[in-house]
């Protein structure tokens, strides 16, 4: 009897110290939020989608903060700090420091689609310097795009994926 009490008294206190050590380390994460920055002065990013038909949804980046994510007709959506911190991360290397390739390669095309229009803005003191990606069909890593054929990098093509799981649902 005495063995079994004992028992509960150990689990118990060790669920106790493991709750406390998952909650500080929530807070340690809630605290190093100030650690989450854009390079060159960036304060934030704007990641739009248009198309024909859905309209325009976005995702707002911005410093020590989670991200949104806006949708025609609906409420905005705050993304957890997990997949704001992996966007800003991603962002800020492509789009930023660019210190890792967006295309690949491209050739001239024909014109075959209407696809959606992958828009980055990034913006500091208040200016923002817009850049559009024609993202088009898809075939053997190649997007074939109303203006040329992009083989966009891996890098890329991840954030983008990213972007349209979230903006999606």
């Amino acid at each position: 009897m005495k063995l079994t009490s004992q028992l509960v008294l150990s689990s118990t206190l060790g669920l106790l110290f493991t709750s406390c050590s998952v909650s500080n380390q929530a807070s340690d994460r809630v605290a190093d939020k100030g650690a989450i920055k854009f390079g060159d002065g960036v304060d934030s990013i704007k990641v739009e989608v248009s198309t024909k038909v859905g309209g325009t949804r976005s995702i707002i980046l911005k410093d020590n903060a989670d991200a949104v994510a806006r949708f025609e007709n609906k409420p905005d959506s705050t993304l957890s700090s997990s997949t704001t911190e992996e966007l800003i991360g991603l962002a800020d290397s492509l789009f930023v420091e660019k210190n890792r390739e967006i295309i690949l390669s491209q050739e001239d095309a024909e014109g075959r689609t209407g696809y959606p229009i992958f828009t980055v803005s990034l913006y500091k003191d208040g200016q923002g310097e817009t850049i559009r990606y024609d993202m088009g069909t898809q075939d053997g890593n190649i997007t074939h795009c109303t203006t040329c054929d992009i083989h966009y990098s891996p890098e890329f093509r991840h954030f983008t994926s990213q972007v349209f799981e979230i903006l999606g649902r």
